[in-house]
């Protein structure tokens, strides 16, 4: 709103110079000079997920670790708990994805001025998606299950994008990508240090989520979550070129999915002041 209406507003909050997303944007007057997670924070989380009791009623299984006794195969962590999201916390996100509107996936283009990018169909996604702000926030199941996974995480909600809803109709699929790209410039908020993704529905055949430099298929199941960091353990700044994936075409059925896409710092604040990408 401020900079929006900046000119108008200038005398009275001298605000007119926070059309420069350059200012607007920086750390220093977003106050997000924090930083979250230091080297070696993503293993003692994962580690606790799969070693602590209080964590056993989600089922924890895990696919893949760096140490061979926590279970899997050797690597990066990727950790499944099996019985996460209860059914109606799962109809309530697909309820939100109906009421905020499912719209073809969309790229990130050119900035503007004011630091909005233009959005660009996707040429390697073929879902639907939906992004989960507004009358969607409030719906019970929603807010339960996102203070679920704060409680599991010790991450505040302020690091969270909003939840990311997705439907995939028969045929559809997310080419092979990662969740912070490898060279990627640190944008207000910081890199993507963990996704928590959450299936929805079953589905028939098909719609498998692959790690392609690992060897992994998760199978959809509702109520599933699957974790993994995107990052490096021992520099959270740093994208882990292991971690690319892909969602595998669904043959027969229909697949709901959510995802909070955790930061390293607040990334909250950055979306209020149009700091990623657009003011929505």
């Amino acid at each position: 709103m401020i900079v929006h209406c900046c000119v108008s507003c200038d005398e009275a909050l001298n605000s007119s110079r926070l059309i420069d997303p350059k200012i607007r944007c920086s750390r220093e007057h977003l106050n997000t000079t924090e930083t979250r997670w230091g080297p070696g924070d993503l293993h003692r989380l994962f580690s606790a997920w799969a070693t602590i009791e209080e964590f056993k009623t989600y089922e924890p299984l895990v696919l893949s670790s760096p140490k061979a006794e926590y279970g899997g195969k050797d690597g990066p962590w990727v950790i499944i708990f099996d019985n996460f999201v209860a059914d109606e916390e799962a109809d309530a996100l697909i309820e939100g994805g109906e009421i905020s509107g499912f719209g073809s996936s969309t790229t990130q283009g050119s900035a503007n001025s004011l630091g909005e990018r233009e959005k660009t169909v996707s040429s390697i996604r073929t879902s639907s998606n939906a992004w989960c702000s507004g009358a969607c926030q409030t719906l019970p199941g929603v807010k339960s299950v996102t203070a679920k996974i704060e409680r599991v995480t010790g991450i505040p909600r302020k690091n969270y994008e909003a939840f990311q809803i997705l439907n995939y109709d028969p045929g559809a699929f997310y080419k092979r990508h990662h969740d912070e790209s490898p060279g990627k410039p640190r944008s207000p908020g910081g890199p993507r240090i963990m996704t928590f993704f959450l299936y929805l529905s079953d589905v028939e055949e098909g719609g498998v989520t692959r790690f392609n430099e690992l060897g992994i298929d998760v199978k959809p199941k509702k109520g599933r979550a699957l974790v993994w960091p995107s990052v490096l353990d021992l520099d959270p700044e740093k994208s882990d070129p292991r971690m690319y994936h892909e969602a595998m075409a669904v043959t027969k059925g229909k697949k709901y999915a959510a995802n909070h896409w955790i930061h390293i710092e607040d990334i909250v604040t950055p979306h209020l002041w149009g700091c990623t990408g657009s003011f929505s």
